[in-house]
């Protein structure tokens, strides 16, 4: 496929979205955070599964796998969403949320690598990032709101004082407010403890992957 065609294809995606609330924060029993790394031409796609609220480490799955797809903006969930639901789909169970290093509707097309991750799954699902990749951030202070005209289909956060400020937005099946509030409840530091562990445990696993290939 071309460009074009993998953009209708993102369209044809975002048709799907339902930013319902599939449960309320007090039902939702496990939040699984995934994180992806690159080693040459492999990537590691990290997940981490936690009971919630308490954020209790319940299990970890992994998959390494051949990049497939260049790196485009706008386009990882071509290149990485197959890689992360190899390894997220062994830990889904009934309530959980999935955390993703990735964005979710704040996409120029509402379909990031977090709304991929969740219509593939059938898992509500929430997009995370350290940069804007599309939406107005408008007003001030710790919560702010990301707007794609008067819609609001996201939030920012500040996790501490001196932090630099995180993108939110509901991947599927969670409004952008719920997903707000499941993001400030796991925050330790700059980022969601879901999304950091699994980073960790991406890069454990690469250092691993060099020492066997020196």
């Amino acid at each position: 496929m071309n460009l074009e065609e993998l953009k209708q294809l993102q369209l044809k995606i975002a048709q799907e979205v339902d930013l319902s609330d599939r449960y309320r924060i007090s039902e939702i029993k496990y939040l699984i955070g995934v994180d992806q790394t690159f080693l040459g031409d492999k990537i590691i796609s990290c997940a981490v599964k936690f009971e919630f609220p308490e954020l209790k480490e319940v299990e970890r799955s992994f998959s390494i796998d051949e990049v497939a797809f260049p790196y485009i903006p706008g386009f990882l969930m071509f290149r990485e969403g197959e890689p992360a639901i190899r390894a997220v789909e062994k830990l889904i169970s009934d309530r959980t949320v999935i955390i993703v290093d990735g964005s979710g509707i704040a996409h120029p097309r509402k379909c990031g690598l977090a709304t991929y991750i969740a219509i593939k799954t059938n898992t509500p699902s929430i997009g995370v990032t350290k940069k804007r990749l599309f939406g107005e951030v408008v007003g001030e202070g710790e919560v702010r709101a990301i707007k794609d005209g008067e819609k609001v289909i996201g939030y920012t956060l500040k996790g501490c004082k001196n932090c630099k400020e995180i993108f939110i937005s509901p991947g599927n099946f969670i409004s952008p407010e719920t997903a707000l509030e499941v993001i400030k409840s796991c925050m330790r530091g700059k980022l969601p403890l879901p999304i950091q562990v699994a980073h960790n445990f991406g890069q454990e696993l690469k250092k691993k992957l060099q020492a066997t290939r020196r």
